[in-house]
């Protein structure tokens, strides 16, 4: 990334992160940039943090005004670089932040996503406990949906245990591993309808041959009975340029806890190039799930074409034999 195209994505991300509180706390509102049925909301700042746990402050009505204020990602404790107990950031600690839902967010779902919390997460919305997660290492969601207050204001509170336990990799007295604590990764609010995209993974195929092609798997979430059919496009891009598509319809569903995977093929690609260590190629997959002609959902994924394999005498990547050397056991 050149210079001039750094400057223009960090001050893009700069002006989200200060747009989102007062979307969120009922100031301004920037319009959604796609026109498509999803909306994120970084929501990093103006969390309120306490060092330890605290009775009531998973309630609405609790008075965080002496907590600290701080902007994720944070860390529970600052740690020199050198000479320091690893008990010290071992510890539950407590983060809170209020926000109101926009006018846009109504009938939809309404989802927190965190990007990666250490080490045990257990999420409250409004007085209410949504469930725990183990690891710090993946992101988590939770459902928002049933306890929000569309009209007022809402706590998320989550109490984060960055202790050692022998149930959470990885610990479990097996390695020498420091891990540290804290919401360390970004939080956002994820606004989709009761029919979404739930995940995308893109399969490349055959890359080395004179025509490779392309697996999209879509997992589309029905959280609520989809009435009338839907449509799955998807859209492969080299940067702005489409360069292959591909649909099919969608039957409509009853609700369901898990998604529905449904895959879209691309066959005989053209004029696309590998993914090399050298030439580190990237293409772009677009997936929009479509109620007749309105764009009910969109994500995104980006990929590149290469194929990777062990074989018997070496590690190989686009039938290249390539040497890897290895410094950590980790």
């Amino acid at each position: 990334m050149d210079r001039r195209d750094f400057l223009k994505a960090t001050s893009t991300v700069i002006a989200g992160g200060t747009l989102a509180p007062g979307l969120l706390t009922g100031h301004s509102m920037p319009k959604p940039g796609t026109g498509a049925g999803r909306l994120i909301f970084p929501i990093n700042r103006n969390w309120r943090y306490n060092k330890a746990f605290v009775d009531g402050a998973h309630a609405r009505e609790f008075d965080d005004s002496r907590f600290e204020r701080v902007v994720v990602p944070h860390t529970n404790v600052r740690l020199p670089w050198h000479g320091f107990d690893e008990k010290t950031y071992e510890f539950v600690s407590l983060y809170r932040r209020r926000f109101k839902v926009p006018p846009a967010a109504r009938g939809k779902r309404v989802f927190v996503d965190f990007e990666g919390v250490m080490t045990a997460s257990t999420v409250w919305i409004n007085g209410t406990r949504l469930g725990e997660y183990k690891g710090g290492y993946t992101p988590f969601s939770f459902d928002l949906t049933p306890h929000i207050d569309f009209e007022g204001e809402n706590v998320l509170a989550v109490d984060v245990d960055s202790s050692e336990r022998p149930d959470i990799p990885p610990f479990g007295y097996e390695i020498d591993y420091l891990t540290f604590g804290g919401l360390y990764r970004e939080v956002s609010l994820r606004v989709v309808p009761s029919s979404f995209i739930e995940n995308i993974f893109v399969r490349p195929k055959d890359v080395l041959s004179p025509s490779p092609s392309v697996d999209i798997e879509c997992f589309i979430q029905h959280l609520e009975d989809s009435h009338g059919p839907l449509t799955l496009e998807a859209e492969l891009l080299d940067g702005e340029r489409i360069i292959a598509k591909a649909s099919q319809p969608i039957a409509a569903s009853k609700a369901a806890d898990e998604p529905i995977a449904h895959t879209l093929h691309v066959e005989k690609l053209t004029g696309v190039k590998l993914w090399s260590f050298d030439e580190r190629n990237l293409y772009s997959c677009r997936v929009r799930l479509r109620r007749g002609t309105q764009v009910a959902d969109e994500d995104s994924r980006r990929f590149g074409l290469r194929e990777a394999q062990f074989t018997d005498h070496a590690f190989e990547l686009n039938g290249k034999v390539i040497k890897l050397r290895g410094l950590d056991r980790h």
